[in-house]
């Protein structure tokens, strides 16, 4: 009996110390993103937190605009990819994200999900301070 009390408390404090740790993308990121004429730059703040299973959650607030949630999302190593609807030639749109961890910023490609609206628009996202 008391090895099973030692081997529940050991459990307890794996799972808890997990609970804690956090992955490279997990957090807040800002980025301004410069696309291609007519529109103008776009300043963004994407939040991200990742799972144990590698299910990214979070949002993408738009300077200006709103704050859109994360539809999907999913981190491998030191890539991460995520969709969200965005607002796009006045309709929300969904767009994918796709970045990979370089140093303390994360080197993204977006471009909407439809491939024959838009194009692939590359920019950096710096950890929040």
């Amino acid at each position: 009996m008391r090895d099973v009390r030692i081997l529940v408390a050991v459990f307890c404090l794996v799972a808890v110390g997990q609970l804690g740790a956090a992955g490279p993308f997990d957090g807040t990121w800002t980025a301004r993103v410069v696309r291609p004429a007519p529109a103008g730059p776009q300043n963004l703040t994407i939040s991200l937190a990742t799972a144990d299973n590698g299910k990214v959650t979070g949002t993408v607030m738009i300077e200006g605009g709103g704050t859109p949630m994360i539809d999907w999302g999913f981190v491998k190593d030191d890539l991460v990819v995520f969709k969200v609807k965005m607002p796009f030639n006045g309709q929300d749109q969904p767009f994918v994200y796709v970045g990979r961890v370089e140093g303390s910023s994360i080197a993204f490609g977006r471009r909407p999900e439809d491939l024959t609206l838009g194009q692939l628009v590359k920019f950096s996202a710096e950890r929040a301070k």
